[in-house]
């Protein structure tokens, strides 16, 4: 079964069970999901990694509004933020924690003694590990490696 029909599925699921809060935040992925393909041409239809791409980045947009209402000290709003991230990643790959991607690093510049530089570091760990590993975290983690 693909994410998109997971989704619609998870859609069903929470209408029964009458959970509104998790009803919304599927029907706003799904709304999402649309507009990608609208964008795209007529008639082709989205992949499992553009669905993914797209998942993605809903959930920086709440992750980036959480900073917001954590400075703001809006507690509830926080609350409902962090619901939804974790309905939204629930249909995401798993990511690799910093310890796995700390080692994955270390073996990678075992192999590639000359890489020096955290950005370049990281481009070629992101072209390995794909989707496995959250950007920010790897970067975090080459720099860390390289100091």
């Amino acid at each position: 079964m693909s994410i998109r029909e997971s989704i619609q599925e998870e859609i069903k699921q929470a209408t029964k069970a009458r959970d509104h809060a998790r009803l919304d935040t599927l029907r706003m992925a799904k709304g999402a999901l649309l507009l990608k393909e609208k964008a795209k041409a007529k008639g082709a239809t989205t992949t499992d990694a553009e669905v993914i791409e797209t998942l993605r980045a809903e959930v920086r947009k709440r992750q980036q509004s959480l900073k917001i209402y954590q400075e703001l000290d809006k507690p509830d709003e926080v609350e409902e933020l962090v619901a939804e991230i974790a309905v939204i990643e629930a249909f995401l790959p798993q990511q690799l924690s910093e310890a796995a991607l700390e080692k994955q690093v270390r073996a990678y510049l075992v192999e590639h003694p000359e890489m020096d530089h955290p950005g370049k570091l990281t481009g070629a760990m992101k072209k390995e590990l794909g989707d496995a590993a959250d950007g920010k975290v790897l970067n975090a983690v080459c720099r860390r490696v390289l100091e």
